[in-house]
C-alpha cells in the first residue's frame, strides 16, 4: 500500500498539506487536458458525420475501457506503488489524445476513447485514493470538496479554451495543445513523494474492486450521471444548435466558478449537519437540467450553470466523501473503485438514452426529462441514510481504537527503553 510522504501525522493536521497541493496540481492538470479533448470529440464526431445517437457513443466511448479495466485498477493501486500505476496510466490517455489529433474517422475515434478510458480506470481512482490518504478522517468531506476544485478549475477553463483554440487552429492544433498539458501533469505527478510498502498480492477479486460497504454511495453516483452525463454529452451540440456558437463553452466557466465556492462549502455543511444535505443539491441538479432545456440565449445558459454548481458541483464530491467514510484507510482503492464503476456505467447508458430521446423528441425534451433519476436518487438517499452515518461512525471508532493502541504499544516500548537505559545505583 501507498502512504504519501509527509502526510498526516497528527489528528489535528489540516487539509492544506504539502502532499495534499502537490496531489491538486496533477489532478487540475490532467483533468484540465481530458477536459479539452472531451469537450471537442462530440462537435468533432458531428463534423465527420456522426448521428445523435452515434454521439452519444463517442462521448462516452472511454467508459468501454473504464469499464473494463476497472476489474484491475483497484487491485493495482493497492498492490503497487501508487505513484507509478498513476504514470503508466497518465501515459495510456497520452496516447488517446495524439490519436484524436489524428482521427479521420468515427470509428477510429471511438477507438481511441476507449483508450483514454483505459487509462482513466486507474487515474480517477488513484487520484481519490490518494487525496483521501492526506486527510484526517474528521475533515475529509471538506478535504475532497476542495479536491474537486481541481475538476472545476479544469472545467471552468478547459470548454472556453479548447472551443476558442479550435477556431483558430481547429481540432488537431488543439488535441495537441491538450497534449502538451498532459505531459504536465504527468510531470507533477513524477514529483510527488510517495513511499510504497507492499502488503497485499496483486490478485483480481470481487472484492478486490467491489466494497460492499460503498454500493449505496455508488448507486447515488450512477443515478447522478444517468442525469448529468447528458450536459457532458449534448451541451455543446444543443448550444450551437440555438446559435450560440463557441459562447455555449462560457457554461462552463460559469460552472466552475461557482463550484469553487460550492464544494467546499457543501462538504463543509455534510460534515456539519449530514447526508440530508444532498437533498437541496439534487433540486439544483434538475433546476439546471430544465433551465438548459429553455436556454434560447446565453444569459439563461449561464444561470443553468450557477445551479448545475449547485447542485452536481456540490453533490458530486459529496458523495466521494461518503464512499471514502465508509471503509478503512485499506481498502480505499476498492471503495474508489466501485464509485468510479458505478460512474462509467452510469456515463455510458445516460448519453445512449439521451441520444435516443433526443433523436425521436429533440434535445430539449431529453433535458427536461433527466431529472426523474434525480427522484429515484432522493428515494436512495432516504432508505441508505441510516446505514451509511452508522458505518461511518463504526469505521472511525475502529481506526481510532486502533491508532491509540499504536500509540499507548508505543509509549510502553519507550518507557521501557528509558528504564533500561537508566544508571543503576551501587
Amino acid at each position: 500500500m501507498s502512504t504519501i510522504t509527509s502526510a498526516l501525522k497528527s489528528p489535528r493536521a489540516g487539509v492544506w498539506n504539502r502532499s495534499f497541493v502537490a496531489i491538486f496540481l496533477a489532478y487540475f492538470l490532467v483533468n484540465l487536458a481530458l477536459n479539452m479533448s472531451n469537450n471537442l470529440s462530440t462537435p468533432y464526431a458531428r463534423e465527420l458525420g456522426a448521428t445523435p445517437v452515434v454521439i452519444g457513443i463517442v462521448a462516452t466511448g472511454f467508459t468501454y475501457g473504464a469499464i473494463v479495466f476497472k476489474l484491475a485498477s483497484a487491485p493495482a493501486i493497492d498492490s503497487f506503488n501508487r505513484k507509478w500505476v498513476m504514470l503508466g496510466a497518465v501515459g495510456v490517455i497520452f496516447v488517446a489524445l495524439v490519436g484524436y489529433a489524428f482521427s479521420t474517422n468515427v470509428p477510429t475515434l471511438i477507438t481511441f476513447r476507449v483508450i483514454q478510458g483505459i487509462g482513466q480506470a486507474f487515474t480517477a481512482t488513484c487520484f481519490i485514493a490518494l487525496a483521501a490518504d492526506t486527510l484526517p478522517r474528521e475533515k475529509i468531506a471538506a478535504g475532497m470538496g476542495i479536491f474537486a476544485l481541481g475538476t472545476a478549475g479544469a472545467m471552468m477553463l478547459g470548454s472556453p479554451i479548447a472551443l476558442k483554440l479550435q477556431e483558430v487552429i481547429g481540432y488537431q492544433g488543439t488535441f495537441l495543445v491538450a497534449v502538451g498539458i498532459l505531459a504536465g501533469g504527468a510531470i507533477a505527478v513524477a514529483s510527488m513523494k510517495v513511499s510504497f510498502t507492499r502488503k497485499k498480492k496483486f490478485r483480481i477479486t470481487l472484492t478486490g474492486f467491489i466494497a460492499p460497504e460503498a454500493i449505496p454511495s455508488a448507486l447515488l453516483q450512477f443515478l447522478f450521471m444517468l442525469a448529468w452525463s447528458s450536459v457532458f454529452s449534448f451541451l455543446i451540440v444543443f448550444g450551437q444548435d440555438q446559435g450560440l456558437g463557441s459562447n455555449v463553452g462560457f457554461f462552463n466557466t460559469v460552472y466552475g466558478l461557482a463550484v469553487f465556492a460550492t464544494a467546499p462549502i457543501g462538504g463543509r455543511l455534510t460534515d456539519r449537519f449530514g447526508y440530508f444535505m444532498l437533498i437541496p443539491m439534487l433540486f439544483f441538479m434538475a433546476a439546471a437540467l430544465v433551465t438548459i432545456s429553455f436556454a434560447s440565449n446565453i444569459w439563461i445558459l449561464l444561470l443553468a450553470g450557477l445551479f448545475g454548481a449547485l447542485g452536481y458541483g456540490a453533490a458530486g464530491p459529496v458523495v466521494r466523501s461518503i464512499t471514502m467514510s465508509v471503509v478503512p484507510n485499506s481498502r480505499r482503492g476498492s471503495a474508489s473503485s466501485t464509485l468510479f464503476l458505478a460512474s462509467d456505467i452510469g456515463q455510458l447508458v445516460g448519453p445512449i438514452i439521451g441520444g435516443v430521446l433526443a433523436t425521436a423528441f429533440g434535445y430539449a425534451v431529453m433535458y427536461q426529462v433527466m431529472p426523474v433519476y434525480l427522484v429515484l436518487a432522493l428515494i436512495l438517499l432516504l432508505f441508505s441514510h441510516r446505514y451509511l452515518k452508522s458505518k461511518a461512525a463504526a469505521v472511525a471508532a475502529a481506526e481510532k481504537a486502533e491508532q491509540e493502541a499504536i500509540d499507548a504499544q508505543a509509549t510502553s516500548a519507550s518507557t521501557a527503553s528509558s528504564a533500561g537505559d537508566a544508571p543503576v545505583k551501587a
